[in-house]
């Protein structure tokens, strides 16, 4: 070994295939996560935010105009950096040593 040591980072991040939901998702990310960053990528989006991400389904159902699903959201995720859990009215991205 260098004796290099890797850089932590409480950053947690999602990626999203592009289009309307991802958009959408993308819009109500930042309403309930207004530190987050959004990045248009083109293909893809990226939300990041320090420890924690709220994917919160009424939110995104709003964005939309019409009801949304977790089972749904998750289809639209290309890959994530952090620890998800999922519930039936929320995915949270969160920090794996976080609260």
């Amino acid at each position: 070994m260098s004796g290099r040591s890797l850089a932590e980072s409480t950053r947690v991040s999602v990626k999203l295939m592009a289009g309307e939901e991802a958009s959408a998702i993308a819009e109500a990310a930042c309403i309930d996560n207004p530190t987050a960053v959004l990045e248009d990528h083109g293909s893809y989006l990226t939300v990041s935010n320090e420890r924690r991400i709220e994917l919160n389904i009424a939110t995104i159902a709003e964005e939309l105009g019409r009801p949304y699903d977790v089972s749904t959201l998750l289809v639209v995720f290309v890959s994530y950096t952090g620890q998800v859990e999922v519930s039936d009215k929320c995915v949270s991205i969160k920090e794996a040593l976080a609260d």
